[in-house]
């Protein structure tokens, strides 16, 4: 497919699908940054498979399939993330046992407050922090920044007693 036919297909599916996707993205997530993130990686997506669309479907049809693996692709990742960062401080009284005590806001409420936390850290640890919370190993940790994967886990074992304090003291006000 030449490229002023690929902007065209996209520029007529994006116009008659638009309002369609964003609904559908706010149907998987609630956070307004989050469901943009969402709708920009599903468009992400449409382009780059454009090519493949063979039109045995219409296009609504094919664009709807993507944002729905998408989103839930998303989700996944988005589920995961949160879970690692309730996950970082286990001994406080602000890390969820299971969703069904707390609600969506509270969780959400609970992550931002632990995002403020982990921008008042030191820049190493702000970078070691997001690194776990973005699933790599200490290895891969180590790797990256250049040290030793036993001074990784010490670094990790230093911060969460700190971000446990600056959660406590969000939470005091």
């Amino acid at each position: 497919m030449k490229k002023s036919d690929k902007e065209k297909l996209f520029i007529n599916m994006f116009n008659e699908n638009r309002e369609k996707t964003y609904r559908l993205c706010y149907a998987y997530l609630y956070d307004k940054t989050e469901i943009d993130d969402l709708f920009q990686e599903i468009m992400v997506n449409v382009w780059n498979s454009l090519d493949k669309f063979r039109h045995e479907s219409k296009i609504s049809t094919w664009v709807y399939r993507i944002a729905i693996n998408t989103a839930l692709l998303f989700n996944k990742k988005t589920a995961k993330k949160n879970d690692l960062f309730l996950k970082m401080i286990p001994d406080s009284q602000f890390a969820m046992a299971t969703p069904s005590h707390n609600s969506e806001s509270d969780i959400n409420e609970s992550i931002k407050q632990l995002h403020q936390c982990i921008n008042k850290l030191e820049k190493q640890d702000r970078i070691i922090i997001s690194l776990v919370l973005e699933g790599l190993k200490y290895e891969e940790i180590a790797e990256v920044l250049g040290l030793t994967a036993s001074h990784v886990g010490v670094k990790i074992n230093r911060i969460k007693p700190v971000l446990l304090k600056l959660m406590k003291e969000v939470q005091n006000g």
